[in-house]
């Protein structure tokens, strides 16, 4: 089970020479942006693992893909949805 709250990896040469040269340009870091990364993928890995359990509970052996791709829609749904509602900030 995943219970830390770091995580560490260990990234090839010429990956890290490719994030040395994105933080020269744009100030951001390795750690940021695969921060900012898995943050913005949570709704996909969430989506897939709400199939995989839903899936698993029907004894007739659901489409795990047809499910995720629902549950990848009614996210899409609600971030349209949260989108509209959010102030626009300038």
């Amino acid at each position: 089970m995943a219970t830390k709250t770091h995580v560490q990896i260990e990234l090839q040469a010429e990956t890290l020479e490719l994030f040395d040269r994105y933080h020269k340009y744009t100030g951001t870091t390795p750690e940021l942006y695969i921060t900012e990364l898995v943050e913005k993928t949570l709704p996909t890995v969430s989506a897939m693992v709400d199939a995989m359990d839903e899936a698993s509970e029907s004894p007739e052996g659901a489409d795990v893909m047809e499910i995720f791709g629902r549950k990848m829609a009614e996210a899409a749904l609600q971030q349209k949805q949260e989108a509209k509602e959010a102030p626009l900030t300038v």
